[in-house]
């Protein structure tokens, strides 16, 4: 047996006789907050640069709006909008999903079409409505504005240059924090979750936890209406489908992470959802053909309330002034 699956069938055994919560178990995987202490000077001072460039709003043709216009670290990593509003006022065809936790997760977009942060940087920057840069502008400003910063964070390499950029902010977005009290609880402390999220946690993973589990609870590419179609009233973005033209991607999307997911409402791709218990229901009974009982549905809500961060640490906000206690200069 695979090392990776017999850690994977210990840590599954060990939790349910630990905690005693019945059949089944989701791969769930406890996390960490990152820690720049770990980081070595070139890595540092990347992150160091990404976190300017992430609240630099010349990054924009206008100069009107940044990275954190759309994901503002004091809201968890989003706007709180429905869809978001970017260049001159324009309004963006899809819901922000939060920057926290994005380096978890093994697609980026809701429609997938970017398979790490790095390679996400660009559809933002050059977006019309988002936006609005050029490369040629975004490098004559970071080339102005931030050529110390760059000799820095990429030594003896030409530059400033795109992926330079797209390295940088991916460094600074892997670094925001993301530990919660189910990971606590994972990690063995019961008293971590109450009574009314550990039921939560039970019907959750006997549900959700095929496409909810992993260290972002969330995972893939799935079809939204698997079991029962989606309403046709919510089906204007036919996601994947508008990248591939393939009619099996037509209403896939990317599983969002649940992390923090109390927080950054309104939920789902279009942002027409207002309330947990809503998003519940929905899911319940188009992905898994359930109808919850509002005691259930409450439960598993209650269980959500854990994914949220516990502590947001200071580099995550516009203030952080670059200093990291036991970190290299």
């Amino acid at each position: 047996m695979a090392f990776a699956t017999l850690t994977r069938l210990r840590h599954c055994i060990a939790t349910t006789a630990l905690l005693a919560l019945g059949a089944g178990c989701g791969d769930f995987t406890s996390i960490d907050n990152p820690d720049p202490t770990d980081l070595d000077p070139t890595d540092l001072a990347q992150m160091r640069l990404g976190h300017a460039l992430f609240f630099d709003p010349g990054l924009s043709g206008a100069g009107d709006v940044s990275c954190a216009s759309c994901h503002d670290p004091s809201l968890m990593g989003v706007d709180g909008l429905p869809r978001s509003v970017g260049t001159g006022g324009a309004v963006v065809g899809r819901n922000a999903p939060s920057v926290f936790n994005a380096g978890l997760k093994d697609v980026q977009f809701w429609d997938g079409r970017a398979d790490s942060l790095e390679a996400q940087v660009s559809g933002p920057l050059f977006a019309p409505d988002e936006m609005g840069q050029s490369e040629e502008g975004l490098l004559e400003h970071v080339r102005v504005t931030w050529a110390a910063q760059f000799e820095l964070a990429f030594p003896g390499e030409d530059g400033p240059t795109l992926e330079q950029v797209s390295v940088a902010l991916a460094a600074y977005e892997r670094m925001l924090p993301r530990r919660s009290r189910f990971d606590r609880f994972l990690d063995g402390d019961r008293e971590a979750l109450s009574r009314r999220e550990r039921r939560g946690y039970r019907i959750f993973r006997r549900n959700c936890s095929d496409c909810h589990d992993g260290p972002a609870l969330g995972h893939g590419l799935r079809k939204l209406g698997e079991k029962v179609p989606w309403p046709s009233e919510r089906r204007s973005d036919l996601g994947r489908y508008e990248v591939t033209g393939e009619p099996d991607d037509t209403m896939v999307f990317a599983v969002p992470s649940l992390r923090n997911v109390a927080q950054t409402g309104p939920w789902f791709h279009d942002g027409s959802v207002e309330t947990l218990e809503e998003a519940v229901r929905l899911m319940a009974r188009h992905q898994v053909d359930r109808r919850f009982t509002g005691p259930q549905t409450r439960a598993i809500v209650a269980f959500l309330g854990s994914l949220t961060a516990q502590d947001v640490q200071p580099w995550a906000y516009e203030d952080w002034d670059g200093s990291v206690e036991g970190a290299a200069p």
